[in-house]
């Protein structure tokens, strides 16, 4: 049940007035570029053919660093990729250049490797520290502050996670830089279900090498979630490293996806530990609310497996979710131990928050925060 002064009426009417007032609003800001991207995207999921070419384009073809290899796997995305979901300039450029492939191989890699660069610029920032300060820069000017997370999934050996290790400390470094999310599972390597022992011990040391040098940069350090199998071993880390006497002063974040059903418990059990450890050292935590970006892999591992698939079996669901913990969160009780990021992209749901923020009179502790490419027109 909603706990607010509004009736539950009455706030839906001004979440939706409010959403459809962002929408209106973000339209005109929308540039021609952006529009274009939209377009482009809401095509490709008419057809799941198209999706998978551009899966082989972006995590195959961009990774293989043999031409003729790459060329063969660009000759397989071309054959799906139709008109109905690349556009015809496209779908034909594809065509064409994947012909040229098998005698030009290292050329047409190349133009690949600049076409999914072209397309990916807004979504995927440049690393390098004159471009990435500028575009900090010019954010904040505009009063949004960038979550920097260093590209990389989960990593399979000890120097795959010291080299991704040593990026991201050299991302924390960088004096235009004030936060960054990172997942254990990118900086520790064989991370087990198996040896949660051994496995937790891992996390801990490098979790207290990233926070000391992210105390010293004065940079707020943000936990991401991954799979199901990461939640508990990524709370017990965190707190377990936070309870320590040298970060009793530590500032730090955790995400929780709400298409999880164990996240209400654990945030339940994050906002009492908080306010417990608020008491003693006036620190506070920060729990970004998101709805999960896994839920494909998450069902399919399962029916791999014959498990039972860890989240919400529908949308519905996950969005029922998402709202309930979002008003278990905004709370006066909650405001001071544990801030809150609204993670979404759904507008409605952004503005049903700030309402509910408004009416408990919470709105300080509430941030909004949305992908950098993917709304600009509506985050602004």
């Amino acid at each position: 049940m909603i706990e607010t002064d509004m009736s539950i009426d009455h706030l839906s009417e001004t979440s939706i007035k409010n959403a459809k007032d962002l929408i209106a609003g973000a339209a005109k800001l929308r540039k021609l570029g952006e529009k274009s991207n939209r377009k482009r995207i809401a095509r490709l999921f008419k057809d799941s053919g198209a999706i998978e070419a551009t899966i082989t384009l972006t995590d195959e073809v961009m990774r293989i660093s043999s031409p003729r290899a790459a060329t063969r796997l660009l000759r397989r995305a071309a054959a799906k990729a139709s008109i109905r979901g690349f556009g015809l300039i496209n779908s034909l450029g594809i065509r064409f250049i994947a012909l040229l492939s098998p005698i030009l191989p290292g050329f047409i890699v190349r133009i690949v490797h600049w076409r999914v660069r072209s397309y990916s610029k807004d979504l995927i920032l440049d690393s390098r520290t004159e471009k990435l300060s500028k575009h900090v820069k010019k954010r904040g000017a505009s009063g949004v502050a960038l979550n920097i997370n260093v590209i990389g999934e989960a990593v399979l050996g000890h120097q795959e996670a010291e080299d991704r290790f040593q990026s991201i400390v050299e991302m924390i470094r960088r004096p235009e830089v004030g936060y960054i999310s990172v997942k254990l599972s990118a900086i520790v390597a064989q991370l087990l279900t198996v040896d949660v022992i051994g496995s937790q011990q891992r996390a801990t040391q490098r979790l207290r090498e990233l926070y000391r040098e992210a105390d010293s940069n004065n940079v707020f350090v943000n936990l991401d979630m991954e799979e199901y199998r990461d939640l508990a071993m990524t709370v017990a880390t965190f707190k377990s490293v936070l309870e320590e006497p040298e970060f009793a002063k530590t500032n730090a974040g955790i995400v929780l996806q709400a298409y999880l059903p164990e996240s209400h418990e654990v945030f339940l059990n994050l906002c009492e530990w908080s306010k417990e450890r608020y008491a003693k050292t006036k620190s506070h935590i920060k729990i970004r609310i998101v709805k999960g970006a896994n839920l494909a892999m998450e069902h399919a591992e399962a029916e791999m497996h014959g498990w039972s698939p860890a989240p919400y079996r529908s949308k519905a669901d996950v969005d029922a979710s998402y709202l309930r913990l979002v008003d278990i969160a905004l709370r006066k009780e909650n405001a001071k131990a544990v801030r809150i990021g609204i993670a979404s992209h759904n507008l409605f749901h952004l503005s049903w928050a700030l309402a509910v923020a408004k009416d408990r009179g919470v709105l300080d502790q509430m941030d909004v925060e949305m992908l950098e490419g993917m709304a600009n027109a509506e985050a602004l």
